[in-house]
């Protein structure tokens, strides 16, 4: 009968969505905080999803991209990239109109840019192109 019984009392036993970080997030949901957003989100239901470029054949992860609150506009965005500590800050980059392939958002001490290049977006990191994600019709990456 011993098999049977609860090795610890269940009250002393992690229920899954109960652990909350400093923000509040549920990471065990899939939340984590965004500091362009200020607040807790699910990456894969509301950032922009950059796919691993064939030139980064060792990354079977995504990146992510979010945008800051601001809806005509954005001011600021953030980064996460696969295995990343911690988000990373981006800031929008104002280009003249025309530009053949525009930065539009940069965090120059890390050596990160996302750049629109014809029919996408091409994330590169230290100068070498890692991640790329489609442009879509009206997305907000357009509004930058």
């Amino acid at each position: 009968m011993s098999a049977c019984s609860p090795s610890t009392p269940a009250s002393t036993v992690p229920m899954t969505g109960h652990g909350k970080d400093t923000h509040g997030c549920i990471g065990s949901a899939g939340y984590v905080w965004s500091p362009a957003q200020q607040r807790c989100m699910r990456l894969f239901e509301e950032a922009f999803a950059f796919d691993p470029h064939m030139d980064n054949p060792d990354q079977t992860l995504r990146a992510f991209v979010v945008l800051g609150p601001e809806t005509d506009k954005p001011q600021k965005a953030d980064l996460f990239l696969p295995n990343g500590p911690f988000p990373m800050a981006l800031d929008v980059v104002k280009t003249t109109s025309g530009d053949m392939r525009p930065v539009v958002l940069r965090n120059a001490a890390e050596q990160v840019e996302v750049v629109r290049v014809k029919d996408m977006y091409v994330l590169s990191l230290h100068g070498q192109v890692k991640f790329t994600h489609e442009a879509e019709i009206d997305s907000p990456l357009g509004k930058i």
